[in-house]
């Protein structure tokens, strides 16, 4: 009887230790996945920034294409007549 409550007494305490060593484990667990997490979100929002950046960007260059073609387009189709007609004035 001796060795059988020896023998419980020796797999409880091997329980425990288990116990002991995945409670450690699942902290430092937390930690390092609180930390990928923390890493990724910083990853995340910089990727986000950068490309607001380059969107920005792309947007004021088009609007400042789009303003000189149009520009372009005025001065091309109708200011033709108009120096002429100056000429003609002189």
């Amino acid at each position: 009887m001796t060795d059988s409550q020896t023998e419980k007494e020796r797999l409880l305490s091997m329980l425990a230790e288990i116990q002991d060593q995945l409670e450690e484990l699942e902290s430092v667990l937390e930690a390092s996945f609180s930390e990928q997490r923390n890493r990724m979100k910083r990853d995340e929002q910089n990727k986000l920034v950068n490309t607001a950046n380059q969107l920005s960007s792309l947007e004021n260059k088009y609007s400042h294409f789009h303003h000189i073609s149009h520009n372009e387009d005025r001065i091309c189709t109708a200011p033709a007549k108009t120096q002429n007609l100056k000429w003609a004035f002189k």
